[in-house]
């Protein structure tokens, strides 16, 4: 078959890209009007004074592996992350500290009376901290259905009843869930969510989506994952080709895993 250059594997390529997107988990907004069961294992993440109470995840899993087949199969494979089907949201990431200590111990006034996303949420620390910190409302998204129903909503129900009410929770995958809100929020929090470069471009889309005109995006990650291919400085020039935001990198660890948080705002 006559090729030109490239032009046939590029064809080839948005063929893959456009069977990978009708295939990623349609987005939902999932109701806590159903029966939250929690187990008796709770952990603290403390943070200076305050003191936030999270499920035993190793239970968690062992419940959603019976009845969520993508989870099943990440632990099949020993895997804290499977490219489309299951995308770590058990485990409480490094970063997830880092901007838990920032909020806490440089800039607490930051989320008091705003709106709040917690993008790609996992276990929900980053959005229950700052309700804690006197947020008006929390809202959490996260990949994996099964991760919202059985974490992230009975964490939150478990730092108190108020706190539930005031919360929204989605599943789904970004594109998707950009589609199903139309929210704004004044505050978005995402940690660990650049691991994945071909998602980059997604999610920086889906930050100019949510965030309101004067508001601000706290992202905290690595500065490269070994193994995935995603990373800070990669990310930053996306967003600088974008030319969307402005941001500022506000702290960076040298030590063992080198992470770090940016802040981001409109120009």
């Amino acid at each position: 078959m006559f090729t030109f250059g490239n032009f046939s594997k590029k064809i080839e390529d948005e063929r893959d890209e456009e069977i990978v997107e009708m295939n990623l988990a349609p987005a939902v907004e999932i109701k806590t009007d159903f029966l939250i069961r929690f187990n008796e294992n709770t952990h603290h993440f403390k943070i200076n004074e305050i003191d936030i109470l999270y499920l035993d995840q190793r239970n968690i899993l062992q419940s959603l592996i019976q009845i969520d087949a993508k989870i099943m199969e990440a632990e099949k494979n020993q895997s804290d992350l499977v490219e489309g089907v299951y995308e770590g949201g058990l485990k409480i990431w490094e970063c997830t500290y880092d901007v838990a200590n920032y909020l806490c111990t440089q800039n607490r006034s930051l989320v008091s009376g705003k709106q709040v996303l917690d993008l790609g949420c996992g276990s929900g620390i980053l959005g229950i901290l700052a309700y804690k910190l006197g947020a008006d409302s929390v809202h959490y998204q996260d990949y994996n259905e099964g991760i919202i129903k059985h974490l992230t909503i009975p964490n939150v129900a478990i730092n108190g009843q108020e706190m539930l009410e005031k919360s929204k929770f989605w599943s789904g995958d970004w594109k998707n869930f950009s589609k199903i809100n139309n929210l704004k929020y004044d505050i978005i929090l995402t940690s660990e969510t650049i691991y994945n470069p071909k998602n980059q471009k997604k999610l920086l889309s889906t930050l100019k989506s949510f965030l309101k005109p004067g508001g601000t995006i706290i992202l905290g990650g690595k500065s490269y994952y070994f193994g995935v291919g995603g990373g800070m400085n990669q990310f930053l020039d996306l967003v600088e080709k974008d030319n969307t935001f402005c941001y500022e990198n506000i702290w960076k660890s040298e030590e063992g895993l080198r992470r770090e948080i940016i802040l981001m705002h409109f120009r």
